[in-house]
């Protein structure tokens, strides 16, 4: 049974309307995520400095992905990535500064929180270690956050987390169209992007549970994650 009287009723401004499209992007690749969590964990090993070294950056990344491959190849891999991919994306959308020989710093903390990103992608490494073997569908850390950092995704896992017990795709709708202020007819629009693309996505990496047939939507451990995510 369903028990959503009043979701998503609020006279608060939703954080995630206030979030940079550019910081979506930037919050979808998983050395990404690491490399803020790292840069908003205000430490920098021994010597508490606000800027961080290519070096130790590199260092750091290698511990918290578990490469595959040997040392000297990783750092050279991942300080690569660093210099022609990840750090100049971050810099573009105004979270970092940076140079190759004074470091990184951080400048503006991200709106979407990297340690709630990085502690998803954690729990979904540690359950992808307990499965068997034989199970190859379970999604890459990229395919995730792809799916997940999404404005319209972020904010229906939020609605399911405050929903108590099976919420209906038609209240799921409802609730959403009212944080959004949009007219009735676009609803049934927002119904059918629901059923068709949203949950379906967020279904398939375990962040929620939908029945098309039934037309409910439950929580699964993940929902509270990602909830903390804006």
């Amino acid at each position: 049974m369903s028990s959503d009287a009043h979701l998503g009723d609020t006279s608060e401004r939703d954080p995630l309307y206030d979030v940079p499209p550019e910081q979506y992007e930037a919050c979808s690749h998983p050395r990404r995520v690491y490399l803020l969590e790292i840069l908003t964990s205000g430490t920098d090993g021994e010597s508490g400095a606000d800027r961080y070294s290519l070096f130790d950056l590199t260092t750091e990344l290698i511990q918290r992905e578990d490469l595959d491959v040997p040392n000297g190849q990783a750092r050279h891999e991942v300080r690569l990535s660093l210099l022609h991919n990840h750090l100049p994306r971050l810099a573009d959308c105004g979270l970092i500064e940076w140079d190759a020989e004074t470091g990184v710093e951080l400048v503006t903390e991200p709106q979407l929180c990297p340690a709630a990103l990085a502690s998803l992608l954690e729990e979904t490494a540690d359950g992808d270690a307990d499965a068997d073997s034989d199970e190859t569908d379970t999604p890459a850390d990229d395919e995730l956050l792809q799916r997940v950092v999404d404005p319209t995704r972020l904010r229906v896992a939020r609605l399911v987390h405050e929903s108590d017990g099976s919420l209906s795709l038609d209240r799921l709708a409802t609730a959403l169209a009212a944080r959004d202020s949009i007219a009735p007819a676009e609803t049934e629009t927002a119904k059918i992007e629901l059923h068709h693309a949203h949950l379906p996505a967020l279904d398939a990496v375990d962040v929620l549970e939908y029945d098309p047939d039934a037309g409910l939507v439950d929580a699964t451990p993940k929902t509270d994650a990602v909830s903390l995510i804006p």
